[in-house]
């Protein structure tokens, strides 16, 4: 059967799939769309990258498709109802880049603390001279909020307890009774209350499209002033204009964003030339283990499923046995 490659996958993970069925690797067709549409005949499955979009226009081309891969997670840009009506198994390896994500929210708010965005330590002639920088941080007895608690922030929060941090969380769909606090080590809070005594904020709070806009101008002025900000969520989280003025003002005392979202590129985005913000285009998953264990997860699901459907025949998955969407 037929698998076409959009994204790369770790090479023995990649050289396994490729010994029991066709597999081409063409990245350029990505960007490519009626190249991509000219080669999606006769495609069984395809493995895509995150900013790719799933929907009934791409399922359309794509007639023989019973699978639809990627390492990296997301909702917003798939369309899982035309996906089940079309019995297309969405597989994403939800868990692989965990623990890779958790580390870059770690080291850039250890970053933060240390020495600021762009790094505040003293040329090694100035040190020479009697020069020295300003004092750093300790993240040792320092209150951090989680806002967000996504997988990401379990695993974040059993990083940060250890090191001397009281850890304390919101998010809009975990009650504050829940158990889960508790396992964590997290101090439950509403958003406004976190806000006021967090020398540091986290954010990996999954999207949804009611929460567009949520850190506005009045929950912003909630904050600490110098706060540190680390975030690997939606930048659509965001009212960035709300954003960029207490970045200005030093409410928010520096900002690290690991996003490839479009809008914080834009050269009219206001977070543009502000010297307290640095931008990462969605570093935060990319780890060589997260690739391997991603790359793993899904060829064993997309050989299962390949499978799986030709033993049904062209008809596919059974009305009563829906395809599974993860």
């Amino acid at each position: 059967m037929h698998i076409l490659l959009l994204e790369d996958l770790a090479s023995d993970a990649r050289q396994w799939l490729a010994s029991r069925h066709t597999v081409d690797y063409l990245p350029e067709l990505a960007d490519d769309p009626e190249a991509l549409a000219a080669r999606l005949g006769d495609v069984d499955a395809l493995v895509v990258p995150s900013r790719f979009k799933i929907n009934s226009a791409l399922l359309d081309m794509a007639p023989r498709l019973v699978a639809i891969a990627r390492i990296h997670d997301g909702t917003d840009n798939v369309d899982f109802e035309a996906c089940q009506k079309r019995r297309v198994r969405m597989i994403q390896a939800s868990s692989a880049t965990v623990r890779a994500s958790a580390e870059y929210l770690l080291s850039t708010m250890l970053t933060l603390f240390r020495s600021g965005v762009h790094g505040a330590y003293t040329d090694g002639r100035d040190v020479a001279a009697g020069a020295r920088p300003a004092p750093a941080r300790e993240i040792n007895d320092s209150v951090v909020a989680l806002l967000g608690l996504a997988p990401v922030a379990h695993v974040l929060a059993t990083m940060l307890v250890p090191l001397g941090v009281r850890v304390v969380g919101y998010d809009p769909a975990v009650h504050r009774n829940a158990e889960l606090w508790r396992r964590l080590g997290v101090q439950p809070m509403s958003l406004n209350e976190m806000l006021e005594v967090a020398d540091a904020v986290s954010v990996q709070m999954v999207y949804a499209s009611r929460y567009r806009g949520l850190l506005g101008e009045r929950i912003l002025s909630s904050c600490k002033p110098g706060q540190l900000w680390t975030s690997i969520s939606r930048a659509a989280l965001f009212d960035l204009d709300a954003l960029s003025e207490v970045l200005r003002t030093g409410r928010i005392g520096a900002l690290m964003m690991d996003s490839d979202d479009e809008e914080i590129y834009a050269p009219d985005s206001p977070l543009q030339g502000l010297p307290n913000v640095c931008v990462t285009p969605r570093l935060a998953p990319y780890t060589h283990e997260s690739q391997l264990r991603g790359s793993w997860y899904l060829v064993d699901r997309i050989h299962e499923t390949l499978m799986m459907s030709e033993a049904r025949g062209p008809g596919g998955m059974l009305d009563s046995e829906p395809m599974p969407l993860a």
